[in-house]
């Protein structure tokens, strides 16, 4: 049962975090208008190969991935 009990806290934090953007009336985006584009660095690490089904093409891996918005 401490899966659902761990859910609702991750629920409760991503509540709080939007009623942040939602008290300073934005939309959830870091931007000043709704049109205004977003540029995100993205970045992959490769942490582990799992399995490689060489048959049907299918690699599984655990990687690591961090998204910044850049101003």
């Amino acid at each position: 049962m401490l899966a659902g009990f761990t859910m609702s806290l991750e629920k409760r934090l991503i509540k709080t975090q939007l009623k942040r953007y939602e008290d300073a009336g934005r939309t959830g985006r870091p931007v000043l208008k709704i049109s205004d584009k977003i540029i995100v660095k993205v970045q992959l690490s490769l942490i582990q190969i799992l399995d490689l089904d060489e048959r049907n093409q299918i690699l599984t891996t655990n990687i690591w991935m961090q998204m910044v918005s850049i101003a």
